[in-house]
C-alpha cells in the first residue's frame, strides 16, 4: 500500500483552536470571579457593620459607666477609620463619655476597597448611642479633630463599581 497514510494525533490547527477556546474561557472567568469577590466583600462588610453597630448597643446598655446622671451622654460609640478600613467600638469610662479616642472594646477589619459613607455623600465617621442604645447625636473626638457622628442608620457602602445602601437597625 504506497501513498496510505494515517493521520496519528492531531493537527496545529486544532491545537491553535483549542488553546484560542480555552483562553476565551479563561478571561471569561477571571471576569466573572473577580464581580463575585467584590460583591462578597462588600456582603461581609455589610454584615460586619451591621454586627458591630449590635455590638455597640449592647456595650452602650451593659457599660458601667452609664449611669442615671449621664443620661443623653455617649457611653458606646462606633467609628469607623477610612485609613486603617477598621470598625471599632469605643465605650464610656470613668472619666467621661465614649469618643473615638477613647479604649477599644472590639474591632472590625474591612476589606481595603470598600468605602462607607452617609446617604448624602458625606464622609462617615461614626455612631454614637446612649445608655438605652439610642443613637444620638454626639460629637466626638479622633485623631482628625472633633466632628459629629451620623444621626442615620442609613449608609452607603461600596466596593469598586458594586454599591449597597443598607438600612440598619
Amino acid at each position: 500500500m504506497v501513498g496510505h497514510y494515517v493521520q496519528r494525533g492531531i493537527s496545529l490547527i486544532e491545537l491553535m483552536v483549542t488553546i484560542a477556546i480555552l483562553a476565551i474561557l479563561v478571561v471569561m472567568g477571571t471576569a466573572l470571579t473577580t464581580q463575585w469577590s467584590k460583591q462578597a466583600e462588600l456582603d461581609k462588610a455589610v454584615w460586619s457593620l451591621q454586627s458591630a453597630i449590635d455590638r455597640a448597643r449592647a456595650e452602650a446598655l451593659r457599660n458601667e459607666f452609664a449611669i442615671d446622671q449621664w443620661q443623653g451622654t455617649v457611653t458606646s460609640q462606633l467609628c469607623w477609620n477610612s485609613t486603617t478600613q477598621q470598625l471599632t467600638i469605643h465605650q464610656a469610662t470613668s472619666s467621661g463619655a465614649a469618643s473615638c479616642l477613647t479604649p477599644v472594646v472590639f474591632s472590625y477589619q474591612l476589606a481595603n476597597t470598600v468605602t462607607i459613607k452617609q446617604l448624602d455623600d458625606s464622609a462617615f465617621t461614626c455612631l454614637a448611642f446612649d445608655d438605652r442604645a439610642q443613637l444620638i447625636d454626639g460629637a466626638t473626638q479622633n485623631i482628625s479633630g472633633s466632628t459629629n457622628c451620623s444621626t442615620s442608620l442609613g449608609l452607603k457602602m461600596s466596593n469598586g463599581g458594586l454599591n449597597e445602601t443598607p438600612t440598619f437597625n
